[in-house]
């Protein structure tokens, strides 16, 4: 086979070849073609009848509770409180230079812990055996104490005594055979008598008056002794009424002094049973100056002070040389609140 003709069969094979490779490849460019114009038919010429997406936010939305860990709030809570405060240790020194001396050797007593409930000391035996005023303030007990005063017998829980040291009635009383040292004697011998459950207050008064304490005082050791003292040493004998003593100042009403002011400080003690020394011949300076009081008066005023009472007191009247007039107005005050009265 000659050279041309070799040559011309091949060319011939090769027509065919790429003949056969070019039309496969042309019919899958025209199907791509094809599907490519279908997509954009469907999706961008037909209509969809999908509705779109509505966004609705309700008024109430409901976020589920975040749950803290408790080591977490803790440590947050530690680091916002305040870091606690640095108190210095206290110090102390010696006020002298040299050591204080020891101690007094101690008597030796046994101590026997087993007690049985009849070596116990009873209650009330606390109270008498100390000062437990600062305590018990002005607590009036549940305990009556019996006793006896110028000859007139009575119980009570909260007495009071009250003296009229008027010049007058003192002198009286010096007359009648009861100076001013008997009248310390009786009124010591009351106080000594009184249990440790009994409240108890003293006064004394001209036109105006002083109290051993602005309220009844529980009748331990301590307070009576306190109460003897101030009888003794000061028990006024002058006859007249020093300015430093109190009167009703008259911040509600009229202002009082005499047996009108001392009637009203004692009946807010609320006592049950009260003392009164004096001739009855009381005088005061309101509302006019060196006047009698008008026992009429006097009994009325003592009524309302009986009413504010939870129970009435009983007022005990010890007399010097009274006049007629006086007594008979006494007596109406004293039978009224079941009381005694006894003359010197």
């Amino acid at each position: 086979m000659s050279r041309s003709v070799k040559e011309s069969v091949i060319s011939q094979w090769a027509k065919e070849k790429s003949f056969r490779t070019a039309g496969p490849l042309f019919w899958a460019v025209i199907v791509q073609i094809v599907l490519l114009l279908v997509t954009v038919f469907i999706v961008v010429m037909v209509p969809s009848k999908k509705e779109e997406p509505e966004f609705i936010a309700h008024k109430t939305i409901y976020l589920p509770q975040k749950e803290l860990d408790h080591r977490v709030a803790q440590s947050a809570f530690e680091q916002v409180a305040s870091p606690p405060m640095v108190m210095e240790r206290v110090q102390s020194k010696s006020m002298a230079e040299h050591a204080l001396p020891d101690l007094p050797p101690m008597p030796e007593s046994s101590f026997n812990p087993m007690m049985n409930p009849d070596m116990v000391m009873p209650v009330s035996g606390l109270f008498a055996s100390g000062d437990l005023s600062s305590i018990a303030g002005d607590w009036g007990g549940g305990e009556s104490s019996s006793f006896s005063f110028f000859g007139i017998k009575d119980s009570g829980r909260r007495i009071v005594i009250a003296f009229d040291v008027s010049k007058s009635v003192l002198n009286k009383a010096e007359r009648s055979g009861v100076p001013v040292i008997k009248i310390k004697e009786e009124t010591v011998k009351l106080i000594d008598n009184l249990n440790a459950n009994t409240s108890f207050g003293v006064v004394q008064f001209v036109r105006r008056y002083e109290v051993f304490s602005n309220h009844l005082k529980v009748g331990t050791q301590m307070n009576k002794r306190r109460a003897v003292e101030w009888v003794e040493e000061e028990f006024h004998t002058s006859g007249y009424s020093p300015s430093s003593w109190q009167r009703i100042e008259g911040r509600d009403g009229p202002q009082m002094d005499g047996i009108q002011a001392v009637m009203t400080q004692i009946f807010e003690w609320e006592p049950d049973v009260v003392f009164l020394l004096s001739d009855g011949g009381f005088g005061r300076n309101y509302p006019t100056r060196m006047q009698r009081m008008d026992l009429d008066q006097l009994a009325d005023d003592i009524d309302k002070l009986q009413d504010e009472l939870p129970e009435k007191a009983k007022i005990h009247f010890i007399g010097f040389e009274m006049k007629e007039d006086r007594k008979s107005g006494i007596l109406r005050i004293v039978r009224k609140s079941r009381g005694k009265f006894r003359e010197f």
